[in-house]
């Protein structure tokens, strides 16, 4: 154990130093540092990131989708990517197959125009805050997203919101109607990879706009 501890305190010591907010007083911002542990492997495994860590694995869908995106530009929304829903329960009774298809058509011209809006601002990296109300993340709209080489990474916790902002400098996106490329964050490198027995995803050398949150 006293092995283990000298490791991790030299990684800890590393980061500190890297990031201390006032040279003359050494005061760094402990809510600026995490740790995330993932079963398997050795304490000599242990990796400094510089950048984020998102335990989330990327999201796919059946016709595969991207692991790996260098200069990648990142957007963070907080809205669902999936056809709207009413606020009260109700039915929709469709007669023949004509509505049916109606209904169909658009909903998928609702979701490619969305995802249209997305890319239109220059994101390639997507980060989708988790909601409980309705999917936020449809199969159709992975499938837009895949097909126009967008990474994706949905399910964010509410509660992650702040650090991922504060680590990456991107502005978190309610509205489609404010997905604009001012919003968006700058990395050198988004890539999912293998950590112990799960995956994991990292941001490495994200220009966090310091001043702008």
């Amino acid at each position: 154990m006293r092995v283990q501890v000298c490791f991790k305190s030299k990684c800890i010591i590393h980061f500190l130093l890297s990031q201390v907010v006032e040279p003359n007083h050494g005061n760094v911002d402990l809510r600026d540092i995490k740790v995330i542990p993932k079963l398997g492997g050795t304490v000599e495994d242990t990796e400094l990131i510089e950048g984020l860590v998102l335990t989330q694995k990327t999201a796919s869908g059946s016709g595969g989708g991207l692991r790996r995106m260098e200069k990648a530009r990142i957007g963070l929304i907080q809205f669902c990517l999936s056809p709207p829903k009413t606020d009260m329960e109700n039915q929709v009774v469709l007669s023949d197959y004509t509505q049916m298809d109606r209904v169909l058509r658009e909903e998928r011209q609702y979701t490619l125009n969305l995802v249209k809006q997305i890319k239109k601002a220059g994101c390639n990296v997507l980060l989708i805050q988790k909601s409980i109300l309705r999917d936020a993340l449809s199969d159709l709209a992975l499938h837009f997203l895949n097909k126009m080489k967008i990474l994706v990474v949905k399910d964010i916790e509410r509660d992650d919101i702040e650090f991922v902002c504060k680590s990456t400098g991107c502005k978190p996106i309610a509205s489609i109607d404010h997905f604009v490329p001012d919003m968006l964050a700058t990395a050198e490198l988004v890539e999912e990879v293998n950590v112990g027995t799960g995956r994991i995803v990292k941001v490495r050398y994200a220009y966090a706009r310091i001043a702008g949150y």
